[in-house]
C-alpha cells in the first residue's frame, strides 16, 4: 500500500462533513461577538449563551468524531501491515512458472 492509499483510507469523504460541522461550530461560537449582537462590556444575552454553547458542541463533536475515525482506521492498516507483508514475502519466494 502506498503513501495515496493510506491517506485515502485515513481521511474519508465523512471526515470531510465533520470538518465542516467543525468550521460551522466554529463561526456558530464567534459569530456574536464578530456581528457584535453581543453589547460590549455587558453580561452575555441569552442568545449569545445558546450561540456558544451550541456552537462549542459542534467543535467538540466534530473533533471527537474526525479523531475517532482516523484512529479506527489507522488501527486497521497498522493490523493489516503483517499479513500484507507476509503475502509480500511469499510471493518473492516462491517461483515464477511461466
Amino acid at each position: 500500500m502506498n503513501v495515496r492509499d493510506a491517506r485515502r483510507r485515513l481521511v474519508s469523504p465523512g471526515s470531510y462533513i465533520l470538518f465542516l460541522l467543525l468550521l460551522a461550530g466554529i463561526w456558530l461560537t464567534i459569530s456574536p461577538f464578530v456581528m457584535a449582537t453581543q453589547p460590549s462590556g455587558m453580561h452575555w444575552i441569552a442568545s449569545t449563551i445558546n450561540n456558544v454553547t451550541i456552537g462549542t458542541i459542534m467543535i467538540v463533536v466534530s473533533l471527537l468524531g474526525m479523531l475517532g475515525y482516523m484512529l479506527f482506521a489507522l488501527r486497521d492498516l497498522i493490523r493489516e501491515a503483517p499479513s500484507k507483508q507476509a503475502m509480500e514475502q511469499q510471493a518473492s519466494q516462491s517461483p515464477v512458472d511461466q
